[in-house]
């Protein structure tokens, strides 16, 4: 009851409110924003900007506005008009902004015109408005809360603590080592098939430049920061859903960047790691990791980040960052992800479209992967050689809600086969990789034959595929393949 007598009280009051009403403008808008992309921008700095922007700035510019317009006497009148019309019209840009991740003028500049004529009539029930944004707030508060404390409370990356020793192997072997990573590269097995249809012949070339090319290998998880996360964690999260997406991942970002035990690994036997990618993906919540060099910093980062607001050339800097390397002595590890062939992007167009653009972008990727060989063959013939896609190409996939509950087994295979290839300069290599069978086990493996060590291979995890859920109240995984 107090509360509907404040609220009554609020909405009746002969007093104005300037600061409340620009608070509340961009307090709706920040909460959405937070609340479907957490993961993305949970840093400090994040926060320390937008709450400047969204909360501080529209604050003192309603408060400048309204006292501006009270001083003068022909406009004093207005001055509740120009509430009426702030408050919503800056609610509306800055949904604009966080919706879309741009500012859709001629829709802002219409409604601002609609605001102004109606302004005339309805200029006194900006305190309703103010009321309804707060109504608005209720449900993004409670779910960033929910984030947030959840995450407090718990360890969620306690599922990285391995079963045994391995976080203080010593190497026996050194070589450096190249991971290179192409984004939904389906494996062999599924391209020659359909939906593919493809005889491509990077297998063949890599067969040439004696790579191992491992059949019928799969991605444990279906997406990126899922399937990435657990493999350098070389353990199953069992990640079933998130409140934000099914493509997103407590901490994920923070662990693909250099919070994990890969890293940690690597730098206990001195290697110097690099961190090399094609755009901000990984990195857009400003992820501080362990990686001695990164192609790209956070100051290159927009808040606003698209996924595609910073570009890298991937190989002219893997090309530098080798040359630097002649300068010193000390072993390397390089992490290289190239955005192609990419996935089928769900754009309307048809599968058959999709399945025609996937496979150009094959070509390319199996360019820039013949490209970055040479480079490597050049100036480091004995390194260790890595290809591993994240994921298949999700080709045959008709929509997102597909993508995530199909069992069709052919469909499915499309989802979570993967390339993997690696070149190990070393015959005994068959002594660690018999059971390599999809990406959560590979530095698992990859350790166990730098360390001369089989006892690492006696905590494998199982090579098992997880559905992530997108409409679904349960949290636990769908186990949808199984290889044995």
């Amino acid at each position: 009851m107090n509360l509907l007598r404040w609220v009554n009280s609020f909405v009746n009051s002969d007093r104005d409110y300037p600061l409340l009403t620009g608070f509340m403008s961009g307090l709706y808008p920040l909460l959405f924003f937070y609340s479907g992309n957490y993961e993305s921008i949970n840093s400090i700095a994040h926060l320390c900007f937008f709450i400047g922007l969204f909360l501080v700035l529209p604050m003192v510019f309603f408060y400048t506005a309204y006292k501006t317009a009270a001083y003068f006497r022909k406009t004093a009148h207005y001055k509740r008009h120009l509430l009426f019309v702030l408050v919503i019209e800056v609610t509306a840009t800055f949904l604009s902004q966080v919706h879309y991740l741009t500012l859709k003028k001629k829709l802002l500049l219409g409604l601002l015109i609609v605001l102004v004529v109606i302004s005339k009539k309805f200029h006194n029930q900006y305190r309703k408005v103010v009321i309804f944004l707060m109504l608005l707030c209720i449900f993004p508060a409670a779910k960033v809360i929910y984030t947030f404390v959840s995450k407090q409370v718990r360890n969620p990356d306690r599922w990285m603590a391995q079963s045994d020793e391995i976080r203080s192997i010593k190497f026996t072997k050194t070589p450096n080592v190249y991971f290179i990573e192409p984004d939904g590269y389906a494996g062999q097995d599924a391209m020659g098939e359909k939906p593919y249809a493809y005889n491509d012949t990077m297998f063949d070339y890599l067969k040439s430049k004696s790579f191992t090319i491992y059949s019928n290998t799969i991605s444990n998880y279906p997406a990126s920061l899922a399937s990435n996360a657990s493999m350098f964690g070389m353990k199953h999260h069992y990640l079933g859903k998130i409140l934000e997406s099914p493509f997103e991942m407590e901490n994920a970002r923070d662990i693909i960047c250099g919070n994990n035990p890969v890293v940690e690994i690597f730098k206990r036997n001195q290697y110097k790691t690099h961190f090399i990618v094609e755009d901000e993906y990984f990195q857009k919540n400003f992820s501080g990791g362990e990686y001695d060099f990164y192609n790209i910093h956070n100051s290159e980062i927009p808040y606003f980040s698209d996924d595609n607001s910073v570009k890298k050339d991937v190989y002219e800097d893997l090309k530098k960052c080798i040359s630097a390397r002649h300068k010193q002595s000390a072993p390397a590890f390089y992490f290289i992800e190239k955005l192609l062939p990419h996935h089928i992007a769900f754009d309307g167009s048809g599968v058959e479209k999709e399945r025609v653009t996937y496979l150009r972008n094959i070509e390319k990727s199996n360019e820039f992967i013949r490209k970055t060989i040479d480079l490597i063959d050049q100036n480091d013939p004995n390194a260790l050689v890595l290809i591993v896609s994240d994921h298949g190409g999700w080709v045959g996939i008709e929509n997102i809600d597909e993508m995530f509950t199909t069992k069709d087994p052919i469909l499915l295979r499309s989802i979570f086969s993967n390339l993997i290839a690696i070149r190990w300069n070393d015959p005994s290599h068959t002594k660690y990789d018999a059971y390599l069978r999809s990406n959560v086990n590979i530095f698992r493996i990859l350790f166990a034959y730098l360390a001369q060590d089989n006892t690492l291979l006696q905590h494998l995890e199982k090579d098992d595929a997880y559905h992530i859920r997108q409409h679904s109240l349960s949290k636990k995984p769908e186990k949808v393949l199984e290889r044995k």
